[in-house]
């Protein structure tokens, strides 16, 4: 298995989950939400063209490169907390998130703090706090060696990976304005900000968590944008998805930046299709293209970019995301 985790992903499933809970809201009067997430990433193979400067599309080399899975339950608890009579105030909400991540390498509690104060405009914040692992030759908790230039595995309990973050989002549904199954674009828009590593790390050390190599310790940053049509059919969602991702200072990544260009932005755009089979159940699929960096050579393995020159940037169709949620 080859995980490689996207937080632009969990942001976009976020997203379309909040969607979800707010239609749920208006049907249900229970505070209280539980729901469950079964993600299946594909990625076919698409090894990258060394030697070109330009911003150039790298096609597929091969039919599978690696996949990954992930299980997510989540409980929501909303607290009313209305702010006037008026409508743009009288649905303000508080909403507790606690969440529990399984994967096959890692297993990772969450809690999260949401307000609402108008219909349109979401703030939240929370933080994360997980143990990996390395078996059966998947590494999910490793730690770059600078002189063999590969990564050496960590024990379970020595490092564990943290993560803090707070992030708005803005959202608007043309339903609201005018009223019918069929007049419903929906747009949404969001930034995060987070600050991630492994416990007890020296700083600067790059270290892979989940199968996911070349992280390091720092503030990043991540902006997704939603435009979607939402219909009263089986598939009742489809349409786009723009994310942007990276550190906001290349520094984090200390000596290694000048040549890998730690503050570089990785871009995506994605056709998003979800589908309602019942109350109770949605598939979510997404097809992604993202950017990356592209070098002065050929890479035999991920850390080879970290000793690489960075000359580039290469679109390239990343993935397949299926995720599955069950409200219960």
């Amino acid at each position: 298995m080859k995980k490689i985790p996207s937080l632009a992903f969990l942001i976009l499933a976020a997203m379309v989950n909040l969607l979800s809970g707010q239609e749920a809201r208006k049907e249900k009067t229970s505070p209280l939400s539980v729901y469950l997430t079964t993600d299946l990433l594909y990625y076919p193979e698409s090894k990258t063209q060394p030697g070109s400067s330009d911003t150039h599309f790298a096609g597929l080399t091969g039919a599978y490169s690696g996949f990954e899975c992930r299980s997510q339950l989540f409980v929501d608890y909303m607290i009313k907390t209305p702010l006037g009579d008026h409508w743009l105030l009288k649905d303000a909400n508080v909403v507790l998130t606690g969440a529990f991540e399984l994967t096959p390498l890692s297993v990772r509690p969450q809690l999260a703090l949401g307000f609402q104060p108008f219909p349109f405009l979401v703030l939240k914040g929370g933080g994360s706090f997980g143990f990996g692992w390395n078996m059966l030759g998947f590494e999910g908790l490793c730690a770059l060696d600078e002189k063999s230039k590969r990564y050496e595995a960590l024990s379970t309990f020595s490092h564990p990976f943290y993560e803090v973050w707070a992030q708005g989002t803005l959202m608007f549904d043309t339903g609201a304005l005018i009223p019918g199954d069929w007049n419903h674009l929906i747009m949404l828009a969001s930034y995060k900000t987070f600050y991630s590593g492994l416990a007890g790390l020296e700083k600067h050390r790059p270290f892979e968590w989940q199968g996911d190599k070349n992280r390091v310790e720092g503030l990043q940053y991540e902006f997704c944008g939603i435009l979607a049509y939402q219909m009263p059919l089986v598939l009742y969602r489809a349409g786009f998805m723009y994310t942007a991702y990276g550190h906001y200072d290349g520094g984090d990544y200390g000596d290694f930046d000048a040549s890998y260009d730690g503050a570089f932005t990785q871009h995506s755009l994605a056709g998003l299709c979800q589908f309602k089979f019942a109350e109770k159940d949605e598939l979510t699929c997404i097809a992604q293209f993202t950017t990356r960096r592209s070098f002065d050579k050929e890479l035999d393995e991920a850390e080879d970019a970290l000793f690489a020159q960075k000359i580039g940037t290469e679109w390239f169709f990343q993935r397949m995301i299926f995720s599955w949620t069950h409200k219960f």
